[in-house]
């Protein structure tokens, strides 16, 4: 696929690593030219060093893994060093996924709509959905608490999905006494990544 393994042999300082991880990104980042076009690529790296962080390949790969999605979540192009407390925050992130898929199964997801006015004859003209987690015991959750972790887990894509339909059943009741307003719906990129898109749509 699109990860690989860098092996570094007879223990390594970390001012070795962190160097070799920024003249690896370096080299990535310089454009790449074809059928004429200049293409960039962009790298996270995540770094786990033996002992410290895992005695074992499959420890030491995992604990890298996770530093990887540190890197990226930090805007990509750069690196990360495993720390336990990162270790701690895949657990949380694990556990709020299995959360999220159980919502997607009960429902718990509901749409609220931020109007936009039209200040000359001052009438509404578009509405824009946002989405927001009815958590049973949590109660009202913000989009910027759980859809990093949809993201990630690609539950976006069945997210997106589900409130593209909702927002959509809830403004063709609203055409019928309002006919000319109009509906934003965000997407995730990765629903862009979807063949069915357009036809969903």
């Amino acid at each position: 696929g699109d990860e690989f393994i860098v092996l570094i042999g007879n223990d390594p300082v970390t001012e070795l690593v962190d160097g070799l991880a920024r003249r690896i990104i370096a080299a990535i980042d310089d454009p790449l030219v074809i059928d004429g076009y200049e293409q960039f690529v962009t790298t996270s790296i995540g770094i786990a060093i033996f002992p410290d962080d895992g005695d074992d390949a499959d420890a030491l790969i995992k604990h890298a893994d996770v530093a990887m999605y540190r890197a990226k979540e930090r805007g990509r192009n750069t690196h990360q060093f495993f720390t336990p407390a990162l270790a701690a925050s895949l657990r949380t992130r694990l556990s709020q996924e299995k959360s999220l898929r159980k919502a997607l199964e009960r429902e718990e997801f509901v749409l609220h709509y931020q109007p936009q006015f039209e200040l000359d004859g001052e009438r509404l003209v578009s509405l824009e959905a946002l989405v927001r987690w009815q958590h049973p015991h949590l109660g009202l959750i913000g989009p910027d608490q759980f859809i990093p972790s949809a993201e990630m887990s690609g539950l976006i894509v069945d997210l997106g999905d589900w409130v593209l339909e909702a927002a959509c059943r809830q403004m063709r009741a609203w055409q019928a006494v309002a006919p000319d307003l109009r509906l934003a719906v965000n997407l995730s990129a990765r629903q862009f990544h979807r063949a069915a898109l357009a036809g969903k749509i």
